[in-house]
């Protein structure tokens, strides 16, 4: 067996300490002071105290207790401060704050300083000019063959009531005539929305004019023609 470290020996408790320990025990209302005498000084040199942890004797409690502040000429200058922004804090209410968004103070104090571009000749910009004239819309759009354009155009309307009957007229009246239509306005021509008025517009009421087309006419007779043939 190798011998043990010094390090690592058991504290060698003395009779004094073991007597201290069950004084303490039996009676924990003691004066502190009383049994302090038993232990060893805490303010030893650092030859004795060296000893003393060599021999592993108990080593007495230390408590560490912050200065006091109190009576510091700097302390109380800051305590004077406190008190002094804790009034000021106190002072400002809400009945206090200004609603003025305008800056007040010394230039180049309070806010920086306003550098003012003086003495320059105004040079205006170079455009080139540029000339802008109207041009048509090119959209399209087929044949509206049942477009009643005075009511869904121009908004020129009859009544609530009235306005359903006036549309059902409309649409049985342009159906007989449908051929007539298709002749003047083939289905796959592009038929463009110039020459009404524009929107917002105020359209006088009108009449619009009836097309006259040799197609139409023709289309028209080809179409009773074989009616009647087709019906009995």
């Amino acid at each position: 067996m190798f011998p043990r470290s010094p390090s690592l020996h058991a504290p060698a408790w003395r009779p004094s300490s073991v007597a201290v320990l069950v004084w303490l025990a039996c009676c924990p209302a003691a004066d502190a002071a009383g049994w302090r005498s038993f232990l060893p000084k805490a303010d030893a040199t650092p030859a004795a105290a060296a000893a003393v942890h060599e021999r592993g004797s108990l080593t007495p409690p230390v408590r560490l207790v912050a200065a006091s502040s109190e009576g510091t000429p700097r302390c109380e200058n800051e305590d004077k401060d406190c008190r002094k922004a804790l009034e000021l804090l106190r002072a400002d209410t809400l009945d206090r704050v200004e609603l003025d968004i305008r800056v007040n103070g010394q230039p180049g104090n309070d806010y920086p300083c306003e550098c003012r571009l003086e003495g320059e000749t105004y040079r205006p910009r170079q455009f080139a000019a540029t000339t802008f004239t109207w041009k048509a819309a090119g959209y399209c759009h087929k044949p509206l063959y049942f477009e009643d354009w005075a009511l869904e155009r121009y908004g020129h309307s009859h009544g609530t009531l009235v306005d359903p009957f006036v549309s059902a007229a409309h649409f049985f009246v342009t159906l007989p005539v449908l051929p007539y239509k298709v002749g003047v306005e083939l289905p796959w021509e592009c038929v463009y929305p110039l020459g009404y008025y524009r929107p917002g517009s105020c359209a006088p009421w009108t009449v619009p004019a009836v097309p006259i087309s040799a197609r139409g006419f023709a289309m028209e007779a080809a179409t009773i023609t074989g009616f009647i043939f087709v019906l009995p």
